[in-house]
């Protein structure tokens, strides 16, 4: 799967999915990924949803993370693109009280800290120690220096991996959240961009129906004995039936 360059059902598609899939590449588009699978598996659909690593022009990432969860952070950025400060951009949040940008190349590691999540390679590293202020900052300004860098992102060029929901679940009320979703996703369609929010609970669950207004489509997924999923459009009747993912 994924949503450029990418595969899809074969047999059972229809043409209201293919035209639903086309709409959200050219406006932008937000998409809830949901179903209580592990974490792993949703890696597995985010590195798809990332993009074609062969892209041209290549695709823009930024991955927003907890900083101690990020350890899938690395094969995300090496497997969906070229790996370069202009390219990729990582955003790990943590609790404290302050954020730090710099080039992971550059990072300094104090004893006993947690390890950058892209330790290694060459990606823009933004730590965040704060409210839920200044991580929508940090998503901001990485957004911006892509723009800046590219001179004008092209349709679903940018790609964003938001993790971060459950752990901001823990900390923040339901309509906090609701509002930097709101602003998330408005950005990022702002830019014609796609972003996928990670939200490991059931299709029926309270949190799920309260959230999925602001999405353009809900991806479900579901392990039996093979990682599937299916995807319901909030603006038409389409849905998919059940398919499987497809990676290099």
């Amino acid at each position: 799967m994924g949503t450029g360059g990418d595969s899809w059902p074969g047999d059972g598609e229809t043409e209201s999915f293919v035209d639903a899939l086309a709409a959200l590449k050219q406006r932008g588009s937000a998409l809830l990924v949901v179903g209580a699978v592990p974490e792993d598996s949703y890696h597995t659909a985010s590195r798809a949803m990332l993009g074609d690593g062969g892209a041209t022009p290549p695709r823009r990432r930024l991955l927003v993370t907890p900083g101690a969860r990020g350890h899938d952070v690395v094969g995300r950025v090496r497997r969906t693109g070229p790996v370069a400060p202009e390219t990729a951009h990582v955003v790990a949040c943590a609790d404290g009280a302050r954020s730090v940008s710099s080039a992971s190349a550059d990072s300094i590691e104090t004893p006993g800290a947690t390890p950058s999540p892209t330790a290694g390679i060459d990606a823009t590293t933004t730590h965040v120690d704060g409210g839920i202020g200044e991580l929508g900052e940090a998503i901001s300004r990485a957004v911006d220096s892509f723009v800046a860098v590219s001179g004008g992102l092209d349709p679903a060029e940018l790609r964003v991996a938001f993790d971060c929901l459950p752990s901001l679940a823990e900390r923040f009320g339901e309509e906090t959240l609701f509002r930097f979703l709101h602003l998330l996703t408005a950005q990022i369609r702002s830019v014609s961009g796609m972003t996928h929010v990670w939200l490991p609970q059931p299709r029926t669950a309270r949190l799920v129906r309260l959230f999925e207004p602001l999405f353009d489509a809900v991806v479900e997924l579901r392990v039996n004995g093979l990682l599937t999923q299916r995807w319901e459009f909030r603006d038409s009747d389409a849905t998919s039936d059940w398919f499987e993912f497809d990676l290099d």
